[in-house]
């Protein structure tokens, strides 16, 4: 013998309708635009001071100079800028 309090399922069935749209507020738009730059920050936040680390490792007498940081940033930069323009790395 069914309950009648007990909740049915719709006739139409779990998920079927489309997926209810983000509500346009600051922080998803901020959050938008911080993911669609993320290959440019990956670029200069992780590749670049690789770049001058590996740079200082092979290179000792330039482990105190400024230009490894400064090619670092340049390649690690235009990688990064290229990923985000064309959507891939390679």
């Amino acid at each position: 013998m069914p309950r009648d309090d007990v909740a049915q399922p719709s006739s139409d069935g779990a998920g079927s309708g489309p997926p209810a749209a983000a509500p346009d507020s600051l922080m998803g738009r901020l959050l938008a635009m911080l993911l669609q730059g993320m290959p440019l920050i990956f670029g200069l936040g992780f590749i670049a001071p690789l770049i001058a680390q590996l740079l200082e490792r092979a290179l000792p007498d330039a482990a105190h100079a400024q230009w490894p940081l400064l090619v670092g940033l340049a390649i690690g930069g235009s990688w990064g800028a290229f990923a985000n323009l064309k959507g891939r790395w390679l």
